[in-house]
């Protein structure tokens, strides 16, 4: 495949005086390599990789996955209903199609990866029945919300997300079973995903209080969707071969790292015009939740093309954003929004002022990784503080973290999200893939991971 070459182009572009200065004058601090950078001690967040292992181990097989047992999975129809009590009994009925297709990857990865258990395997199947059933709208599209037993409650979305969820849970059941249909199904979604999403009047670009309430953002980019594109066809392309959708992923990859990588900032704009041009007024705005979820897809794309200068682009990034949007007085990553500069609308509140369990989750996805291949001294630091931060703030008794905390650690309700809501896919996907990170760190008793080592 094409090597890619953002770091003279994007990544190296010159920048304001002012910015320089605050790196100490010796440049930016994403060009730095993929060099390692051995760490004195043997213990991570003070515990040993074994044992920390084990910890991520005990939290999904014992506390996480039984809770899902009591009444979230339905045994009945198939499928899950993501708005429960904090006993596990069902709150609300309603199947939302983001959250079957989430489900349905979770538990088809668990059989990949995990043992190849009869029960995980038996959940995937239903709910990829349940979902191909009474989900299916038509040739690639899905409908948004049906209730238990199937009925339809909301039709086909103006937003392609819930249909790339989707997609994503039949990639994965299809390397489990095989099936041909399932197979078929992928390609559709994703072929009218991208043709939806290519529309000029697209409707489904969400602005979650990043822009004003009055700005249309009919037809406006968003890194979000390159995020969820990325992400599907790493996964899709390791065990499949299609040159028109290495294309799209290479096409998407350069779109965050060459349009909503903004050089002149050392920032990821969320938002684009439709012709990828920046929005007059906010280009110096970034979703920093969603800016890291991203580069650690992109470091897992950069690991199957065995691209290492990306690796180390994406890996620099992301410390970056970290570092700039950490809480240094109350603790927290504030995934909400970054303003390069102050103005009457842009206050620390909206930066700091929902601390969301999701975002926590993509951090330690990313440092664990950037640990792993790289043994960096600053992804470890940033590893250890970071899951101090997510255990104290979002544990529960019964496994299943809570959504948000607000700036002081108090529980807060996001906009848009029921307060019954349970998460059913960052939790999961995050111990999932620590565990097998520190199954390959124990593999190599400590030494990194050879460039490339997954495909995940």
């Amino acid at each position: 495949m094409k090597r890619r070459t953002f770091a003279k182009t994007g990544l190296t572009a010159g920048v304001s005086g002012a910015i320089a200065a605050s790196c100490g004058g010796e440049g930016l601090p994403w060009k730095k390599g993929l060099e390692t950078e051995s760490y004195s001690g043997d213990t991570i967040a003070g515990m040993t990789i074994e044992e920390l292992r084990e910890d991520y181990h005990q939290r999904l097989f014992a506390r996480y996955l039984p809770f899902w047992e009591k009444g979230g999975f339905d045994e009945e129809f198939g499928g899950f209903m993501c708005l429960l009590n904090d006993d596990g009994t069902v709150a609300d009925e309603e199947k939302y199609n983001w959250y079957q297709g989430r489900a349905l990857w979770v538990y088809s990865f668990l059989y990949n990866n995990f043992g190849q258990d009869s029960r995980h395997l038996e959940i995937a199947q239903k709910t990829r029945d349940f979902i191909v059933k009474y989900m299916k709208a038509g040739t690639g599209t899905w409908y948004e919300r049906v209730h238990r037993d199937g009925r339809v409650k909301e039709g086909v979305s103006d937003n392609i997300y819930g249909w790339l969820f989707i997609a994503n849970g039949l990639t994965e059941f299809y390397k489990a079973t095989k099936n041909e249909e399932d197979r078929k199904m992928v390609y559709d979604t994703i072929w009218s995903a991208l043709r939806v999403y290519d529309n000029a009047n697209y409707k489904g670009i969400g602005n979650y209080g990043g822009l004003p309430a009055i700005k249309s953002v009919t037809g406006l980019r968003s890194q979000g969707h390159s995020m969820v594109i990325i992400r599907l066809l790493t996964q899709l392309l390791s065990h499949q071969r299609n040159r028109k959708l290495e294309g799209v992923l290479e096409q998407h990859v350069e779109l965050v790292m060459k349009k909503f990588f903004n050089p002149q900032l050392g920032i990821t704009n969320e938002y684009l015009q439709h012709d990828y041009s920046r929005i007059p007024g906010y280009e110096d705005y970034m979703f920093t939740g969603h800016s890291v979820e991203t580069m650690w897809m992109i470091m897992f794309e950069a690991l199957r093309t065995k691209d290492t200068q990306l690796f180390a682009d994406a890996k620099n990034i992301i410390i970056r954003y970290i570092e700039m949007s950490w809480d240094y007085v109350f603790e927290g990553f504030g995934d909400g929004h970054f303003y390069v500069f102050d103005g009457l609308d842009r206050t620390s509140k909206k930066l700091y002022g929902i601390k969301s369990m999701w975002s926590h989750c993509e951090l330690l996805i990313a440092l664990m990784h950037i640990y792993e291949y790289t043994l960096d001294h600053r992804a470890k630091d940033l590893y250890e503080r970071v899951r101090a931060y997510t255990i104290k703030a979002f544990d529960t008794d019964y496994g299943v973290w809570r959504q948000a905390v607000n700036r002081f650690g108090g529980e807060v309700q996001r906009d848009g999200v029921p307060s019954k809501r349970k998460g059913n896919f960052h939790q999961p996907r995050y111990l999932m893939l620590s565990i097998l990170s520190l199954d390959r760190l124990i593999k190599n008793q400590g030494q990194p991971t050879s460039f490339p080592g997954i495909f995940t």
